[in-house]
């Protein structure tokens, strides 16, 4: 039989957990004394090589998405798929115009954007409309994003994380992450992506030849929030620099884009664009485009580039189940407070993970009401990658020196070792879980720190000498 990595700890107890002990402590020696520290190694049949102070809960950030994603997986399934669609509704079609308004009705997807669609985007739209050989709507655009409520930002968010793509709304119609993507260069010019009037871009910077001086800022300055100022120096020779900026009520941002995209196209809508009301039922009319978005590929994004929205429209689509039920069927409307019970239920009650040890407020990390200790998050990957969808959810996690947040760390892994694992970081808080592989065999874990000093110098240091250790 081949010694793998489990059998060298099982059949060397002494030797292996001795040197993983010696080892791993010489690297917590060089973490920052006032922080507070949790540390978890184990195997994947529950065997524990080394812990300290592991049954404490701290904040995870975003590691609290692996709670996310293995509850997703679980209770949602892996063929799970968001929907998108739009809808004619009422009147009736002569010739090349539509008489009655069209609905487009979300469902939580977060991925319409440039990382899966081509530019322009809502091209699809277009190539639907003209095979369907309509040219004018005579109604309006109604809005439907109720699959999740109107909290768009979490309560407990910090107010300057709205200002950034991390922090951007949550909504149950989502378009290029919620976020518009502004390019500054040379001129100075500005332009944006999508292109829309829903936003008023106002260029105040000067131009200037000293590249020294290049130094400017793309902010939101209005009440509304719908005025992105740029301000500042721009180089006269610069190329361009591109931020993500996110838009207030994605749902009606979403509606302006795709009426002016229609517009751009020669289809004209003559209607309003208006929000369906709390108690109106959607239409049973003709669904003229369907976008479905697969589960598997949004795991990715959020596990790989630890993408908040993608994570919270994932958390409150969970919040749509029955927190009590075993199906996949969604009946309520979903909110951070009902998927905060359907997946405290799952990691309490499924997976028997102690309720003093985890703390769940919302699905990405970014609040810091959030908790989980190192034990309960070796847990959670125990049964992740021993469980029937253990080989997707292996895929979702990232890797040293390939795409995701692990691109740029733990670039000295030893010969046969590699790791997939899960990054999480907050002012004062760095974290770091996953799954340590050597052949067949592997080893979970789980690092967090929390405290003054806190971060990921700390921790890679830490994974890297049990890694040498394992070996």
């Amino acid at each position: 039989a081949a010694l793998g990595l489990a059998l060298t700890v099982l059949s060397q107890p002494a030797t292996a957990n001795e040197t993983l002990k010696r080892s791993v402590e010489e690297a917590l020696a060089k973490t920052p004394s006032k922080a507070k520290l949790g540390v978890r190694f184990e195997t994947l049949e529950g065997k524990v090589l080394y812990e300290r102070d592991s049954q404490v809960p701290l904040t995870p950030a975003s590691n609290m998405k692996l709670l996310t994603t293995t509850t997703a997986l679980a209770r949602l399934g892996p063929d799970f798929q968001h929907e998108t669609r739009l809808v004619l509704a009422g009147g009736r079609q002569s010739g090349k115009v539509h008489t009655g308004d069209m609905w487009l009705i979300g469902g939580g997807d977060p991925t319409l954007s440039f990382r899966f669609d081509k530019a322009p985007l809502l091209g699809s739209v277009v190539t639907a409309f003209r095979a369907a050989g309509i040219k004018k709507v005579e109604g309006g655009l109604v809005v439907d994003a109720r699959v999740f409520d109107e909290v768009r930002l979490h309560p407990s968010w910090e107010a300057s994380d709205a200002e950034h793509w991390y922090g951007a709304e949550v909504s149950g119609l989502v378009l290029n992450d919620n976020c518009l993507d502004v390019t500054v260069k040379g001129g100075p010019v500005a332009t944006m992506e999508p292109f829309t009037e829903y936003v008023r871009l106002l260029l105040e910077a000067k131009s200037t030849p000293e590249r020294n001086k290049h130094n400017f800022s793309i902010l939101r300055t209005e009440s509304d929030k719908r005025t992105i100022s740029i301000r500042g120096k721009v180089w006269t020779k610069s190329t361009g620099l591109t931020r993500s900026i996110p838009v207030p009520d994605p749902a009606a941002f979403y509606a302006v884009v795709l009426r002016g995209r229609l517009g751009m196209s020669g289809i004209e809508v003559t209607g309003r664009i208006r929000k369906a009301g709390a108690e109106e039922a959607a239409p049973e009319g003709f669904t003229l485009w369907r976008r479905t978005a697969p589960l598997l590929r949004t795991l990715g994004v959020i596990n790989q580039r630890s993408h908040n929205l993608y994570a919270e429209c994932v958390f409150k689509t969970l919040g749509r189940l029955d927190p009590q039920g075993k199906g996949a069927e969604l009946k309520r409307q979903g909110s951070w407070p009902r998927g905060a019970e359907v997946v405290t239920r799952f990691l309490c009650s499924d997976l028997g993970l102690p309720a003093a040890e985890v703390t769940v407020s919302d699905g990405s990390g970014l609040s810091r009401d959030n908790l989980a200790s190192p034990r309960a998050l070796c847990r959670v990957l125990r049964a992740a990658l021993s469980g029937p969808n253990a080989e997707h959810f292996a895929a979702s996690m990232a890797r040293p020196g390939e795409e995701g947040t692990l691109k740029r760390r733990l670039k000295t892994l030893p010969e046969g070792v590699s790791v997939r694992a899960k990054t999480g970081t907050l002012t004062g808080v760095s974290a770091l879980s996953g799954v340590i592989e050597r052949g067949k065999e592997r080893v979970v874990f789980s690092l967090l720190i929390n405290g003054p000093g806190a971060s990921r110098r700390h921790l890679d240091p830490i994974l890297l000498a049990a890694a040498n250790a394992l070996r």
